[in-house]
């Protein structure tokens, strides 16, 4: 993969994560979006044909649109579920640690995980709205409907817990 299709001025710009982020920090989950997600979500053809297209400067009309309003927002928000689950113990040589700033207090593994879920609601939501939006266009790297898969497994209507 030669660019990533979205930065962490992008994630930041989406979501209201902080855009001082390291980029080593948070590069690893950018990835895993794309290559995970966009790329299930756009089919090989469409992910290669935007991606090329992308990496030469020369996104424009449909393709454009589908990136702008669809796919950088997608990616935003999976590298969003990503990051809260996973990025938060750092890994080296000398073990697993957190890194807690001064004055800070660190959210609870449960509260990190409903707010990894809600990004990952947001991104759903969007895919589902992206997948009706591909029916109006035809594109020759389309992928055929019973070809594309949309993440659907979530119970959008759990009841709420009180404690």
């Amino acid at each position: 993969m030669s660019k990533y299709l979205i930065t962490i001025e992008d994630v930041a710009l989406l979501s209201g994560f902080d855009g001082n982020i390291d980029n080593d920090s948070i590069n690893p989950f950018i990835f895993m979006a794309q290559r995970n997600d966009v790329k299930r979500i756009l089919g090989l053809n469409l992910y290669n044909k935007i991606v090329d297209d992308f990496n030469n400067d020369v996104l424009t009309g449909d393709y454009l649109e589908i990136y702008s309003n669809y796919i950088s927002i997608i990616q935003a928000y999976y590298t969003c579920a990503y990051y809260l689950r996973l990025g938060v113990a750092k890994v080296s040589q000398n073990g697993v640690y957190l890194v807690t700033p001064e004055k800070t207090e660190q959210l609870t593994d449960e509260e990190r995980n409903k707010k990894a879920e809600m990004y990952e609601k947001l991104a759903t939501g969007l895919e589902i709205e992206f997948i009706k939006y591909l029916d109006v266009l035809n594109l020759p790297e389309r992928p055929a409907p019973s070809n594309i898969n949309a993440k659907s497994n979530f119970n959008w209507m759990r009841p709420c817990r009180n404690k």
